[in-house]
Parts: C-alpha cells; sequence; structure tokens
C-alpha cells in the first residue's frame, strides 16, 4: 500500500479538541445535525437554537465547543474535503490497478464520485457560495480538484499504452476537471436528473472511455 502525506489543503480551520468526552460528542452530534440540515438544504436558514435541538444539545453548548455558526459551516466544508481525500487517495493506489484494463478504473472511478456527491447537494452549495466570496477558501477548492486530478492522472499514465488521445498528458488532466466539472453541476441543479444512479455512472464512464480514446 501505497503511502502519501496528508495534504495541508484540507485542514483550513481548527478548533481546540473539546477535552471532555462529554463535549466531543455534543460536537459530533453537532456536525451531523448540520450536515442533515445541508443536505436538507435547510442550514442557511435554521438558527443556532434549531441546530443544538436537533443535535439533542444546547445553545450554552453550542457556541462553547464551535463559538459560532459560520465555524460549523466550515468545520463541515472541511470534513467533506477530508472525506473527498480520504476517498480518492485510497482509489488512485497505482497497485490496484496495475494488472487491470483502465476500462475497470475508469468505471470505479465514476461509481465512487457519484456515490461521494450524492446527497451533498448542500455541501457543494455551501462549498460554491463560500468560494465565490472567499479567495482563501477558494484556493482550497482550487487544490483539492487538483489533488484530485493529480491523483486520477497517476493511474491513468500507468496505462498510457491505452489512452490514444493525440494528445494524452493534457487529454487526462482535462477528463478529470471535466468529470468533476458535470458532477458538481449535477450535484447543485439536478440537470441529469433523468439518470438514475447506474445509469450516470455509464454515461459518464463512456464520456471518459470516448474521451481519451482508450482501447488496448
Amino acid at each position: 500500500m501505497e503511502t502519501r502525506a496528508i495534504p495541508e489543503f484540507i485542514t483550513f480551520i481548527s478548533l481546540p479538541e473539546p477535552t471532555q468526552q462529554r463535549s466531543r460528542e455534543a460536537l459530533n452530534r453537532l456536525l451531523n445535525a448540520g450536515e442533515r440540515l445541508l443536505a436538507d438544504n435547510g442550514f442557511e436558514e435554521a438558527s443556532v437554537a434549531q441546530i443544538a435541538k436537533l443535535a439533542d444539545s444546547s445553545v450554552g453548548t453550542f457556541y462553547r465547543v464551535l463559538g459560532d455558526k459560520d465555524k460549523l459551516s466550515q468545520m463541515l466544508l472541511q470534513r467533506f474535503f477530508h472525506t473527498t481525500v480520504s476517498v480518492i487517495t485510497q482509489l488512485t493506489e497505482t497497485t490496484t490497478w496495475v494488472d487491470q484494463p483502465l476500462q475497470n478504473f475508469i468505471q470505479q472511478l465514476t461509481h465512487t464520485l457519484v456515490k461521494l456527491y450524492s446527497g451533498r447537494r448542500g455541501v457543494l452549495r455551501a462549498l460554491i457560495l463560500r468560494a465565490s466570496r472567499d479567495t482563501v477558501f477558494r484556493d482550497h477548492v482550487h487544490q483539492l480538484n487538483e489533488y484530485i486530478a493529480q491523483s486520477v492522472v497517476t493511474v491513468l499514465d500507468a496505462h498510457h499504452q491505452e489512452v490514444h488521445h493525440p494528445e494524452p498528458q493534457k487529454a487526462m488532466q482535462a477528463a478529470v476537471h471535466i468529470l468533476l466539472g458535470a458532477l458538481n453541476q449535477h450535484t447543485v441543479t439536478g440537470n441529469l436528473g433523468h439518470l438514475n444512479s447506474e445509469e450516470l455512472v455509464h454515461e459518464l464512464s463512456r464520456i471518459m472511455m470516448r474521451y481519451l480514446d482508450i482501447h488496448s
């Protein structure tokens, strides 16, 4: 198994670690409540009192462990960054794919990303909104996308003999960003809603395969 350093960009907010077990449990419940509200597109309208109630906690505990609602929003986005990097790092271990055709990796990549983005409309919407007004955070988003792209390209490049695009290096990089862009757009707007998850994976895989001109 490959060992990769944890990228610094996935940690952009740091809170003091609660010393008491009860406070740590409360923080986790508040994060879970925030994620549910984001999933239901109700985070922006929810008050601190409503979030605390949903987390089976109190307003006092909310302010003690988080400070304010904006910090909760940042913690939720940071959790998404950590999850994404963990999933992509595991997926793109080159030893996993060394004896498999590239088509298998493309299909697993699209399946993994569709599953990762599923139900995260609120998270992606919050990410886009914060990136539009916070240039520092926008840099973190760019670095996340670039980490995904570079990790995927490492696997693609290891199978370069199967990629027949006339400019394979440029195409590999572009293909990943095109895939991410399509999933971001679909997650936020639902513009590919006429496809179920299985069909979405199949069609996105076909686009990747055709664009990169992948065959043995």
